[in-house]
């Protein structure tokens, strides 16, 4: 599937003994082993007022009372999947229908026939707090969710939606997938004279780089083997990721910025040492890489990276975009 970007509410879009699975395993396999990392969502009773038809994955029809605002976020189910309860604190996949649920105005919109979707970050603590909104859902589910004014935009509205300070907000989801918050599977044994990984709670990765000089050629050692799909060239990927100079500075880290990042596992696109560190990867694994110059940005400088520098890669194979 593809995606888009929704540039024109950044505030609002930018989880007896049972059997194995008999192949690789799904989100909702992974799902059952996940803690949840926000509450779980209110149905309240404003949202209960929202009435759509349509099936999952055709354009919603919607109708509702207004003005109508709930108390905070509240979610109704209007759809019940089975792809596995989102947990939070994760990156998933939407179709989307947006409304000011003062006017009852639809302000914007996916094609929900289409693979045009949108990612969204559900964050711990950010506002709109899309996280408790969808905790608890099901992939697969369409669901209405609804936002208070304060909860929307901070009570000061968008112009350029046409939502004024008293407008609420009210979204209409389907939840096409999810993706893991962090590495989950089978931890492996270290391998001699790689770095070790030393991980924080929530998952971000710190290293201790060993007393020797950095190795000549490329290194990859599986450090959590997860059970899912392996990745191939050209896959794009859904990833959590940390790099380092072997003199161990850090340049760069999608845990700091607080979202996962997408890739397309192609030479044309990242450097090969990065694709070498993630083709036949399986979801859900954790790996550390040590590339060379001549597999990284060789004898160019880039950024904070000097030029000649051997880097190393903590990566979280969160899923298949």
């Amino acid at each position: 599937m593809k995606k888009f970007a929704l540039l024109a509410i950044p505030a609002l879009i930018l989880a007896g003994c049972a059997s194995e699975p008999a192949g690789p395993k799904t989100y909702a396999d992974f799902a059952s082993e996940l803690d949840l990392n926000c509450s779980t969502y209110d149905a309240g009773t404003a949202a209960a007022l929202v009435e759509v038809t349509g099936e999952f994955g055709t354009q919603p029809e919607v109708s509702f009372p207004f003005p109508i605002s709930g108390s905070g976020v509240e979610t109704k189910v209007i759809i019940e999947g089975n792809g596995g309860e989102i947990v939070g604190g994760q990156r998933v996949a939407l179709h989307f229908a947006g409304f000011n649920s003062g006017t009852g105005e639809e302000f914007q919109a996916s094609d929900f026939a289409s693979d045009q979707f949108i990612y969204q970050d559900l964050v711990v603590g950010n506002s709109p707090d899309f996280c408790t909104a969808l905790t608890g859902v099901q992939v697969g589910s369409r669901v209405a969710v609804l936002l208070s004014p304060a909860n929307a935009h901070g009570g000061g509205g968008i112009e350029s939606l046409g939502i004024a300070p008293e407008d609420g907000v009210l979204f209409i989801f389907d939840v096409l997938d999810a993706f893991l918050p962090r590495a989950t599977g089978q931890p492996q044994t270290p391998e001699a004279g790689m770095p070790t990984v030393i991980l924080a709670p929530a998952g971000q990765p710190g290293i201790q780089i060993p007393n020797s000089d950095a190795p000549t050629e490329f290194r990859r050692t599986v450090l959590i083997e997860g059970g899912g799909e392996a990745i191939e060239l050209d896959d794009e990927v859904v990833v959590h990721y940390t790099g380092w100079t072997w003199d161990g500075e850090q340049f760069d880290s999608s845990w700091d910025r607080g979202a996962p990042a997408t890739f397309t596992v192609s030479s044309s696109s990242l450097i090969e040492g990065f694709v070498q560190a993630l083709e036949g990867v399986t979801v859900g694994s954790q790996v550390v890489a040590v590339i060379p110059p001549d597999l990284g940005y060789g004898d160019s400088a880039q950024g904070s990276i000097p030029p000649g520098s051997t880097l190393i890669f903590v990566v979280d194979v969160l899923g298949k975009g």
